[in-house]
């Protein structure tokens, strides 16, 4: 609770409407370079409609922009803004703030071992 509660303070801050499947959606096409809106739903595996408002959404707050596919002409790719890269470097740095806090105490060896024990109850949840 007390990381969501910091990512949504962030949030506000940067003065944004964002959800967690935003930032997903982000950060699937900075991970990409480019992403076509059927590749975010194939990734994200949402409905087109659902993707569809997340896009529009970032759109509308000029967190990514449209570029014309040089692949296809009739296809549009979507990239990140400039202010959609600020605002996800610095979710990016809050993230990385609350980790370090988490792990605050922890050793080297503790800090691995907690890694591979959340990776493998992630695993079993599928």
């Amino acid at each position: 609770m007390n990381i969501r509660s910091k990512m949504i303070a962030e949030v506000k801050r940067q003065q944004v409407e964002f959800s967690p499947l935003e930032h997903i959606a982000m950060s699937y096409i900075l991970e990409t370079g480019a992403s076509s809106q059927q590749m975010l739903v194939e990734s994200m595996n949402k409905d087109k409609a659902q993707i569809a408002r997340i896009v529009a959404r970032l759109l509308a707050q000029d967190l990514i922009i449209k570029q014309e596919n040089p692949a296809d002409k009739r296809a549009v790719l979507l990239e990140l803004s400039a202010k959609g890269k600020t605002l996800l470097q610095r979710l990016d740095d809050v993230e990385m703030e609350i980790l370090t806090d988490m792990l605050q105490g922890f050793t080297q060896s503790e800090s691995q071992s907690l890694q591979l024990l959340l990776d493998r109850v992630s695993k079993n949840l599928g």
